[in-house]
């Protein structure tokens, strides 16, 4: 994928979710529609301050995005799933081994560990870009 294709589909997700946060509200769920398109509002700015960070700096003659960037975040991202997998397990073996009830919907649940995998993501990322 280029950028150009990126960038579409950063704005096709960003406009689905402010239309999802419209619908939410619509149908009486304001806390949600809320929260969707503040999450969608966020993401679209820090992401424009991104671009134009990265613009600035080509103008410049710098570069923007090496291929160290893109060695971390690969290094990232594999250390990131080891991790995830691992707590994965645990969480199988414990409800397994001990049946808890939990008062997650399965929805919920999957939407903390997709958060967990992106927190885990980042965060490996900025202690390698120390490290290394």
């Amino acid at each position: 994928m280029n950028i150009k294709t990126n960038r579409l589909a950063f704005y096709l997700t960003i406009i689905l979710l402010l239309a999802l946060g419209v619908y939410m509200i619509s149908t009486g769920d304001s806390g949600m529609g809320a929260g969707l398109i503040a999450g969608a509002l966020g993401v679209f700015s820090m992401k424009s301050i991104q671009h134009k960070r990265q613009a600035k700096l080509e103008a410049q003659g710098k570069v923007a995005y090496d291929e160290r960037s893109l060695y971390l975040s690969t290094k990232a991202a594999h250390a990131a799933v080891r991790i995830y997998i691992l707590i994965l397990a645990g969480l199988v073996l414990a409800g397994s081994v001990f049946d808890p009830v939990w008062p997650f919907t399965p929805w919920d649940l999957i939407g903390f560990l997709l958060a967990l995998l992106v927190f885990l993501w980042i965060g490996f990322y900025y202690y390698l870009n120390q490290v290394e």
